[in-house]
């Protein structure tokens, strides 16, 4: 059951702090994007170096610290930005990991078989192609490939699945999926291609650990004028629904499908992502909650580090957000290959 909670209250530090910043100083680059102007972003030497280019342009928030770190390739949701996603990948970097999000298009229409396509070249340019790209400060920062995991959102999130349902192939292998109020269409029996969902339980067998994390508000129209961003049928419990085991499910009962992204998203599309989805109070506490999820997940499926993800199975309740109870399929100690400690979940 959802909770109440004031939204003005601090984040609370439990489930092993993962709500808060992690301990690594984060540093944004934005890859082959030389028109910018931001003081925020630093200039990557592929902007004067043609052949390092990636084949779209990146924002990459990485620590600022030298070390070897998991990769993370994160997928905007439909005609958004990469950057509106700044403040959460930033959070999820902070915990060691680095998060690779590329800008997929400026206008689209409703097949996402491109996207897909594009999201393995990608894939395939990051082992030669990312670290040439860094500003020469960050060149000694060494991507760990074989530890790499693909998150997307709305219809990023159904790219992801496409990914690694392998309707198109990459060269790396995938540790782990995660969908953020993953979208299929506009409702059953209107899928975008390629169709993901095949509503059947445990139709989608991925291989790999999977997350979703759904939005209580994304199945209501905000009014008359406008869809459901994240119609029922489509989305998150129909994906949820379709993993197969090992999978995961959080629901953020009081929270709607544009809470994911940054507090300010400028120009018109930052202003419709207000105006088009019935939304939450406000994005911070939602924000904060889904990376810090994301965290926990990932240490999971990265390094067996499953207290803080067992924590917010077993105590939903001292999360930053309301949540319904959240769901896993398989058994806990399988999930990732390691020990696990069973929640004490209540009916």
């Amino acid at each position: 059951m959802a909770r109440i909670r004031n939204m003005e209250d601090p984040i609370p530090n439990v489930h092993g702090g993962i709500y808060e910043d992690g301990p690594f100083k984060i540093e944004i680059v934005h890859v082959d994007d030389a028109s910018s102007s931001s003081t925020c972003l630093k200039k990557s030497r592929a902007a004067v170096d043609r052949e390092n280019l990636s084949p779209k342009p990146l924002v990459v928030a990485l620590p600022k610290e030298e070390g070897v770190y998991p990769v993370i390739q994160f997928h905007h949701g439909f005609t958004l930005q990469n950057m509106f996603y700044s403040q959460i990948i930033s959070h999820i970097a902070s915990y060691g990991f680095i998060v690779v999000a590329p800008q997929m298009y400026k206008i689209s229409g409703s097949d996402a078989t491109t996207e897909i396509e594009d999201a393995v070249q990608i894939l395939n340019w990051m082992p030669t192609g990312l670290v040439a790209a860094l500003p020469e400060t960050l060149s000694k920062h060494r991507p760990d490939f074989s530890k790499v995991a693909l998150v997307g959102h709305s219809r990023g999130a159904k790219v992801v699945f496409g990914l690694a349902l392998g309707v198109r192939n990459s060269i790396l292998q995938y540790s782990a999926v995660v969908g953020l109020d993953p979208v299929d269409g506009m409702g059953i029996g209107q899928q975008t291609n390629p169709p993901i969902l095949q509503f059947s339980e445990g139709s989608l067998n991925l291989g790999v650990p999977t997350l979703i994390i759904g939005t209580g508000l994304g199945p209501l129209r905000k009014n008359f004028l406008f869809p459901a961003c994240a119609p029922a049928g489509v989305s998150h419990e129909a994906f949820y629904y379709d993993s197969a085991a090992p999978a995961f499910h959080f629901v953020a009962s009081k929270q709607g499908h544009m809470d994911f992204l940054n507090d300010d998203c400028s120009g018109p599309t930052g202003m419709f992502s207000y105006c088009l989805c019935k939304n939450g109070p406000t994005r911070k506490p939602m924000r904060r909650f889904s990376g810090g999820m994301v965290v926990a997940f990932l240490r999971a499926a990265f390094f067996g580090e499953t207290a803080p993800l067992v924590a917010a199975l077993a105590t939903p309740e001292l999360a930053p957000i309301p949540l319904d109870r959240p769901e896993f399929k398989g058994k806990l100690g399988d999930a990732f290959n390691k020990p696990m400690l069973a929640p004490a979940l209540t009916p």
